[in-house]
């Protein structure tokens, strides 16, 4: 019969019933013949489980429709033991089409599985659960002996119930900040079943007592053991650097009588394994009269470049110190009493102020007596100075800076300023004794600075405007700034200086 109009058409079912009974129910619309019919959407089997590390293999029987034809798909789903569905990994989720699955990365617990019948857009009613299993949480277990004599050792154990396709670190005493250990895996990356043998080496220098060893999995698996270090420390502190650095700061190695200073040491405890250091003292008696154990606390400290992990409190040089070459030494005890001294660390006391022992200048540029780009001022100390007094942080190395000609009638002068702006610095002034190398006070920017020995020189830089030219040769003076020092931190003489050698004429 041809259908001449669309019609609906409403097709319904509906079975109540026992196991293996289910209701469905279809809707379709269009013109032709129509027709009803009924299936019954069966029950699923029974799931079958097995356990392996982290990974749950889930199997059931094919069920089928009453005509015979078999369902061609499964839902899978797990259930903790409140009987609360969880959430299935990859591998299980979704219509799952063949009669397994593997769950993978299951965390610990204990489960049951049911399976749900899908063909095509019919699904059935979820079977009975199955039995329950359970997921062991992740273990890290050392075989004997867990108590090391000696180290570095060796830990041998096993980790099992991580994560297939892992792959393990070690960490001592703290799982995300203490220090990775060398170690080995047997089996890497962790295979199916979850378990490998391991070896760890501990290092040497850990300290005796109880300590935690971590298995961290690179998939977030963790797992720990304890084990024990015996104290049989035998092997005094080892004091492989030591220093006395002024409590003013600048360069190290050099004191003056009256002056104040502060001992550094890096002392490390070698035992195997370590007791830990318990005193570290110096005997700075050559210094301070008397001071033949000062006390030294651990700390970071760094003086010219060097870190080191111990200091002195400041200390006082005697006022009746001769000058001269001298030594200190530092005896280390760690908290098994082994003690050691280590001496010949050197300082040299100064008790003699610096003073100006000569000026020259360098034409380096076209005119003589005329001051321009590329001439030079040389000054020259009695003794090599402390570079950090002169100009902060600066360790005598080429840096920049200002030079500064000053117009004066009673004569033009030069004076130096950093290169980042800012007062004068601590070299005094320069007394050109004529009043024609400028008619105007300029800054020649882009100013280079450099110290060799005891002597500083000046390479002048770009002036920021014109400049006039001697007419004749006079001697210059300098007088230094008192702020300066030398390396031992005495203040420099302001005794003027006036330039040595054939008169002639300046830049």
């Amino acid at each position: 019969m041809k259908a001449r109009a669309a019609v609906a058409i409403a097709l319904g079912l509906a079975f109540v019933a026992g196991p293996g009974v289910a209701w469905a129910a279809w809707s379709g619309a269009g013109a032709g013949s129509a027709f009803a019919g009924a299936v019954t959407a069966p029950t699923g089997d029974i799931a079958t489980v097995s356990v392996s590390g982290r990974n749950v293999t889930v199997s059931w029987n094919t069920v089928s429709f009453p005509d015979s034809t078999p369902v061609n798909g499964a839902l899978v789903e797990r259930y903790d033991d409140a009987d609360v569905a969880q959430a299935v990994g990859a591998s299980c989720d979704g219509t799952v089409t063949a009669l397994s699955c593997t769950e993978g990365a299951v965390p610990p617990g204990t489960w049951t599985y049911a399976v749900t019948p899908k063909h095509h857009g019919w699904t059935g009613t979820e079977g009975p659960r199955s039995v329950a299993v359970t997921v062991d949480a992740p273990s890290l277990t050392l075989s004997p002996p867990t108590a090391l004599a000696t180290l570095p050792g060796v830990l041998s154990g096993t980790v099992t119930s991580f994560v297939t396709g892992e792959t393990i670190e070690f960490r001592l005493d703290d799982p995300t900040g203490g220090p990775v250990l060398s170690g080995s895996v047997v089996s890497s990356p962790v295979p199916f079943s979850g378990s490998s043998s391991v070896s760890v080496t501990i290092p040497e220098l850990i300290s005796a007592g109880a300590h935690t060893l971590y298995a961290i999995g690179s998939m977030g698996t963790q797992a720990s053991a304890t084990f024990g270090v015996s104290a049989h420390d035998v092997t005094p502190p080892a004091v492989s650097s030591a220093v006395i650095a002024k409590s003013t700061g600048g360069a190290a190695g050099f004191v003056r009588p009256g002056g104040q200073y502060r001992v550094y040491a890096n002392v490390t405890d070698l035992g195997s394994p370590a007791s830990g250091i318990s005193t570290v003292e110096a005997d700075v008696s050559n210094l301070t009269t008397g001071a033949t154990s000062v006390s030294l606390t651990s700390g970071s400290f760094t003086i010219d470049g060097v870190s080191y992990n111990y200091r002195s409190a400041n200390r006082s040089v005697s006022a009746s110190t001769p000058s001269g070459a001298t030594a200190f030494s530092i005896t280390a005890t760690d908290a098994n009493a082994n003690s050691g001294t280590q001496g010949g660390f050197p300082v040299t006391v100064d008790g003699t102020a610096p003073s100006a022992a000569d000026l020259q200048t360098v034409n380096g540029g076209a005119t003589p007596g005329r001051m321009e780009t590329g001439d030079e001022l040389v000054l020259t100390y009695s003794e090599p100075m402390d570079p950090d007094r002169i100009l902060a942080g600066w360790t005598g190395e080429p840096t920049t800076v200002t030079v500064q000609l000053r117009n004066n009638g009673g004569g033009d002068r030069i004076t130096i300023r950093p290169g980042t702006g800012g007062g004068t610095l601590p070299l005094g002034t320069v007394f050109l004794n004529r009043t024609d190398f400028t008619t105007s006070n300029r800054n020649f920017t882009g100013s280079t600075m450099v110290m060799s020995g005891a002597t500083i020189t000046i390479t002048v830089g770009t002036p920021d405007g014109a400049v006039t030219t001697a007419a004749a040769a006079a001697n210059m003076t300098w007088r230094p700034s008192g702020t300066a020092t030398d390396l031992a931190g005495n203040p420099c003489s302001t005794t003027t200086r006036t330039e040595l050698g054939v008169l002639d004429l300046d830049l």
